[in-house]
């Protein structure tokens, strides 16, 4: 259980960096910026929304039974 939350969180913090790094970098120099913005932020988002839903399927409260 401690693995599994340690790499959700270094997975979390990699992606945070990329939305801050990716934008300000020119890794997306064969597209129009606004084409290359657009197709980040899109692509992000539903990486972001993927684990997101992934994490919180697998929720459950230990405690109640």
């Amino acid at each position: 259980m401690k693995k599994q939350r340690i790499f959700w969180l270094l997975l979390f913090l990699i992606m945070i960096l990329a939305a801050f790094v990716v934008p300000f970098t020119p890794l997306l120099t064969d597209l129009s910026k606004a084409y290359g913005a657009f197709l980040f932020w899109n692509i992000f988002a539903v990486i972001v929304i993927i684990c997101l839903g992934i994490i919180t399927a697998r929720w459950r409260d230990f405690d109640e039974r």
